[in-house]
């Protein structure tokens, strides 16, 4: 055998063990541990052996197959969008104020989401407009009447302004759950206004209507940098326990405490922090999954909050004067005044602004700011990419605004799955699943005996690598899942039967074992791999629009059918090589 069957023979060994070596956290999850324990990361993480992967790249179980709880929420963004016209009213009306460009009152109709300003004095009236409009540009003119003049929201803005309530509700309820420990949680945008929220493995409904519907706390709180040095004189004096991992890093000058687990990060600091003050932590995003933390840094933070984001009016991302991220806020009146006071008092400190208690960013105060408005730039931007950088304003804009939701959230429908349910479908479909793959085996090993054999082999390692692909995306294996996972091993069969009866054709006409072997391969190659092209774009398509176990299905077709090229088209070559051109074999038994 030539030197490239034996990189490509070590390839393949390779690709096996890994893939066995990558299930072993499913295989604890799902059969040595617990059904009780099988959602919880830290004891499958303990129970796992040291040289096994991380706990988190297992293969989760949807809600249709372990049970858990059902919701959809309803945003109000009716209610919302009166709201904001109301606070847009006496926004306008204190800005026409301060401009001194006239006494304007403001009245809102909020059926009819308008905004009527009628002037003291009906000659500043057209000044006012125009100034009104070259401003509030998300407001336009419905009408003037003399000292009257009548606006309403700008339709695109509107429709953006709905869409980013649902965002905002979302996202504080991914927060809100995430906190609860649920791994595998499913959360998505139903529709235009609702929100589909799956919880696996969870059996109390009411417990997840208190955490889900509970209005998240936004606050802005001092940071202390009196004692700068004060984690780094912590952990001199009392070490950290082995295995918490906790390092000091340094952050803008300020030594800081760093490490992958929030909860022994927080365990460590506990009853260590001065009189008056407390630790929080920041999310250090992973690079490579937005919505995980790779590591979590730490805060001294004053307990004393002195404004939270019910005076918040808004907050929005936009590009500087150097064309630099920045997100501007704006306060209503009374958060206003506790903005400029905290400012004042505050230059030269960093200010933390904190959700349910995990620190986004901390600012720092150059100088006082009043008239309820203030800017935070986003720093220099290292190594990231320009997209990046401004993603990092987009979101900070709506954490600031998820802090006291916009729109009322209610619970639409709740309803809880029952275990035994889920049980009873894993059992039957992967009956289904045995019963399939046997049938397959046993037809293949009869009607192409040898060459049938070999395809059975790669039938199997496609079968492990979907498992191992679909541990590795950490995705949720439902019961349509388990259809695809059936159709794409019928799809990788149907390859070889084309590449051994294109074999069988080449022998017929006389053509040697090798000419045979790899005629049969290079002739059926583009009808495989226009088959499997045209599939992938269908399972493409449901991904991106399908939603729950659609996308379960699409996710296990696409990663069946990446699989499923491999082990036809390069698995079975390489040992029908290895038995006809290794062996010098005359013949081809297939």
């Amino acid at each position: 055998m030539d030197r490239g069957w034996w990189w490509k023979f070590g390839f393949i060994v390779a690709v096996t063990l890994g893939t066995i070596w990558f299930l072993i956290p499913t295989y604890y999850s799902l059969v040595v541990l617990d059904r009780d324990q099988r959602n919880n990361l830290a004891v499958l993480e303990q129970r796992l052996p040291a040289w096994a992967p991380p706990a988190r790249y297992r293969l989760n179980l949807g809600l249709d197959l372990q049970g858990g709880i059902h919701m959809v929420m309803r945003v109000d963004t009716k209610t919302a969008l009166q709201k904001r016209t109301e606070r847009r009213g006496q926004q306008i009306a204190s800005y026409v104020n301060d401009k001194k460009l006239g006494e304007v009152t403001a009245d809102t109709d909020p059926e009819q989401l308008q905004l009527t300003l009628k002037a003291k004095d009906p000659a500043t009236m057209d000044a006012i407009e125009k100034e009104v409009l070259a401003t509030f540009t998300d407001f336009k003119r419905v009408s003037r009447d003399g000292a009257t003049l009548v606006l309403s929201p700008d339709e695109g803005q509107t429709n953006r302004f709905r869409e980013e309530a649902v965002d905002q509700a979302m996202l504080v309820i991914r927060r809100r759950i995430d906190k609860w420990g649920v791994a595998e949680v499913d959360v998505r945008k139903l529709g235009t206004d609702s929100i589909q929220i799956s919880l696996p493995g969870r059996s109390n409904p009411e417990q997840a209507k208190e955490l889900v519907g509970t209005t998240a706390q936004l606050e802005f709180r001092m940071v202390d940098d009196t004692n700068p040095q004060f984690f780094a004189q912590m952990l001199q004096q009392t070490p950290p326990p082995e295995g918490s991992n906790i390092t000091l890093t340094q952050e803008g000058g300020f030594p800081q405490l760093s490490s992958p687990s929030r909860e022994a990060l927080l365990a460590y600091v506990k009853d260590k922090t001065p009189e008056g003050r407390e630790v929080l932590t920041e999310c250090i995003a992973n690079p490579v999954k937005k919505n995980e933390c790779s590591a979590y840094r730490s805060f001294l933070v004053e307990k004393n909050v002195p404004l939270t984001g019910e005076s918040l009016a808004g907050a929005d991302a936009s590009l500087g004067s150097l064309n630099e991220p920045e997100v501007n806020l704006a306060f209503d009146a009374q958060g206003a005044r506790e903005f400029e006071k905290l400012t004042e008092a505050g230059v030269g400190r960093r200010m933390a602004i904190v959700l349910d208690e995990n620190v986004h960013t901390a600012p720092n105060i150059n100088e006082k700011i009043g008239g309820g408005r203030a800017r935070i730039t986003m720093g220099r931007m290292g190594a990231r990419s320009f997209e990046e950088w401004l993603g990092e304003a987009q979101t900070l804009a709506l954490v600031l605004k998820a802090g006291a939701l916009p729109a009322p959230v209610t619970v639409g429908e709740i309803r809880q799955v029952g275990a035994s349910l889920g049980d009873e479908l894993i059992k039957k479909g992967s009956l289904a699943a045995l019963v399939g793959l046997a049938l397959v085996v046993v037809f293949m090993a009869i009607y192409y005996r040898k060459s049938g054999l070999i395809a059975d082999v790669a039938l199997l390692l496609n079968g492990l690598l979907i498992l191992a692909g679909l541990a590795f995306f950490n995705a949720t294996l439902t019961l349509p899942g388990i259809a695809g996972f059936v159709l794409t091993l019928g799809i990788a069969v149907d390859a070889n039967v084309l590449i051994n009866e294109r074999i069988r054709e080449e022998l017929s006409h006389g053509k040697s074992a090798r000419a045979a072997v790899d005629q049969g391969y290079d002739r059926a190659f583009w009808t495989i791999f226009d088959a499997h092209v045209t599939t992938l774009i269908a399972g493409f398509i449901l991904f991106f629009t399908g939603t729950g176990p659609v996308r379960g299905f699409a996710t296990t077709l696409i990663v069946g059918l990446l699989a499923s090229l491999f082990t036809s088209i390069v698995v079975t070559r390489v040992i029908t090589t290895y038995f006809v051109h290794g062996r010098n074999a005359q013949r081809v038994s297939v």
